[in-house]
């Protein structure tokens, strides 16, 4: 996800390195080797075009669709590009994240996720699923808690819920404010979300992109949630709740709140 100055034949490029596993080495690959865990049962981007979403979907690898070289010059402030590897449901445009909703009693919302779930998710009646994945039931699951409950504790409420899965990272975005989430898992390193942050750009990526140049990433604690202000450029984070004894659950109750702002 980029937000602010997007530079979006950098994002592009970052994200087709990705997909092909060539950026990065983890736990899925350092046996085989990069480009042993591509990318390539879909692709999709969500940007913003003055208030109004876009959003461009392909079942096809995103290094071997032409659609790519016509997103190149978009002008936007926010953009989030998802690189689908299936797992437990087929190649579909219907499968394809980003995922995007739009109600009068929520208003509108952009989803992707990464990680699989073998829990059964739970979800509000109102909500149709029009695909077959897990991520869409979660993204439903997330918004059924939001009709009663501020975004932060939904998603987090809705993560510590579902604890069959390999790992699980969430980013639920708005025009104005957008919402990383996350979860301890079984790959530290293929999990591991990331931050970069310059006066006109912030970053969030499951990987670093070393297409942007003199960028200082930092990792994102798993178990916490990230929440950005789109349009001032700023983020706080929720932190994992810490299971202590008493003693420090008392002197946690005298702190006015378990958030850090940068």
């Amino acid at each position: 996800m980029a937000v602010g100055n997007v530079q979006m034949g950098l994002l592009l490029d970052s994200a087709i390195k990705m997909a092909k596993d060539e950026n990065s080495t983890h736990e899925l690959n350092e046996d085989l080797g990069p480009g042993s865990w591509i990318h390539s049962d879909g692709w999709g981007i969500a940007y913003l075009d003055g208030t109004t979403w876009i959003i461009e979907k392909s079942t096809k690898a995103i290094f071997h669709d032409q659609k790519v070289e016509g997103l190149r010059n978009i002008k936007t402030n926010l953009a989030i590009i998802h690189l689908r590897k299936k797992m437990g449901s087929n190649t579909h445009f219907n499968n394809t994240h980003p995922f995007h909703i739009k109600r009068e009693d929520l208003g509108e919302f952009i989803f992707c996720h990464n990680g699989h779930i073998e829990n059964k998710i739970e979800f509000c009646p109102s909500f149709t699923l029009k695909g077959e994945t897990d991520s869409e039931q979660l993204f439903y699951a997330i918004l059924s808690k939001m009709q009663e409950e501020l975004p932060v504790d939904s998603i987090r409420e809705t993560l510590d819920k579902y604890n069959k899965c390999s790992g699980t990272n969430v980013i639920l975005a708005t025009k104005d404010i957008s919402y990383i989430g996350t979860k301890e898992n079984k790959f530290h390193r293929y999990y591991q979300m990331k931050i970069a942050q310059t006066n006109d750009l912030v970053l969030v990526s499951s990987e670093i992109l070393d297409d942007f140049k003199e960028l200082e990433w930092r990792d994102i604690t798993p178990g916490d949630i990230l929440t950005i202000d789109n349009n001032k450029l700023t983020f706080h984070i929720d932190q994992k709740p810490v299971i202590a004894d008493l003693k420090n659950e008392e002197e946690e109750e005298e702190s006015p709140n378990n958030i850090k702002s940068f």
